[in-house]
């Protein structure tokens, strides 16, 4: 598998229309005084939040690099975990200690690693999650605009998100928004590069990418979650048995994917950002580490 692949593994790698099923919440007969029946849909519990940070403030570029597993999460070339459906992590994707009896970290780099370097954004957002489970007809929905810079400060960035997808073809997207929820790690919901996660609120959908006020790509794939914190004080990623830990955060993540007609296709992210290796960065993980939430408690 080539490096771009490995780049992404585990991310929203495919959302094709025809793949959208699952339920709606129907209208139902009730009973009331003198027998009289009519017709009352069915209660939804709708939770809103708002999230954003202000310009200036702590804003991270997270860079490519290896992902330490989780034996938890993973387990053991013995006895491994995690690699048997979709969004799992294929062995050969592994690598082992000198005895090999414990895997220790991916073979290729990936969006989740330790390395950063401190940017400068600021966004909005608000999102309503109405639908709980998966449908086509699913109510949720998603305002939210992010922006900062490349580490050069040279670019400047803005996601503007266009529809949420409400319903996901390798897991769950919870009618395209999670609010009060976890997933992944073990949840079976996204990639198991990332421990099992509190999330206050998180959202899968198709938005926009400008770079100086130019549109560089309208069909970019957009994954937003607000979690607990998961970076350690020096920012090593942590794993299940280091959670839970205090703070909060929010993670904007556009993979090498893109929403066609057709369905999905692979495509890097045009970030205009040189690696060392003078390769274009192929994804963008930007991590908003100061954020101001409304609508839930921080816990």
């Amino acid at each position: 598998m080539n490096m771009r692949n490995w780049l992404i593994v585990g991310i929203i790698v495919a959302l094709v229309a025809g793949l959208l099923i699952g339920y709606f919440i129907p209208r139902t007969p009730v009973e009331v005084e003198k027998e009289v029946i009519v017709e009352r849909e069915v209660p939804v519990f709708t939770k809103e939040v708002k999230v954003s940070q202000a310009e200036g403030l702590d804003v991270r570029w997270v860079l490519p690099g290896p992902r330490s597993l989780d034996q938890e999460i993973f387990g053991t070339p013995a006895n491994p975990l995690g690699f048997e459906d979709d969004i799992g992590l294929p062995l050969q994707a592994r690598l082992t200690n000198e005895a090999g009896t414990a895997y220790t970290a991916t073979a290729m780099p990936t969006p989740f690693s330790d390395n950063f370097k401190v940017i400068t954004g600021s966004f909005d957002s608000s999102v309503k999650d109405v639908t709980p489970l998966d449908s086509p007809q699913s109510k949720d929905s998603v305002q939210a605009e992010f922006q900062f810079t490349d580490p050069t400060g040279q670019n400047r960035y803005r996601v503007v998100l266009k529809m949420v997808i409400p319903v996901g073809p390798f897991h769950p997207f919870f009618g395209g928004v999670l609010v009060d929820g976890y997933h992944h790690g073990k949840t079976g919901v996204g990639t198991r590069l990332m421990p099992t996660v509190y999330t206050y609120a998180a959202f899968w959908g198709v938005g926009a990418l400008y770079i100086n006020d130019e549109l560089v790509s309208g069909n970019r794939i957009v994954h937003v979650m607000t979690t607990e914190n998961v970076r350690s004080v020096d920012y090593k990623l942590l794993t299940d048995k280091e959670l839970p830990h205090k703070g909060i955060h929010t993670h904007l993540i556009l993979p090498n994917t893109v929403a066609t007609p057709e369905g999905p296709m692979e495509e890097p992210v045009p970030t205009r950002f040189t690696l060392p290796n003078d390769m274009e960065q192929p994804f963008i993980h930007i991590m908003y580490e100061d954020v101001n939430i409304e609508g839930l408690e921080v816990l």
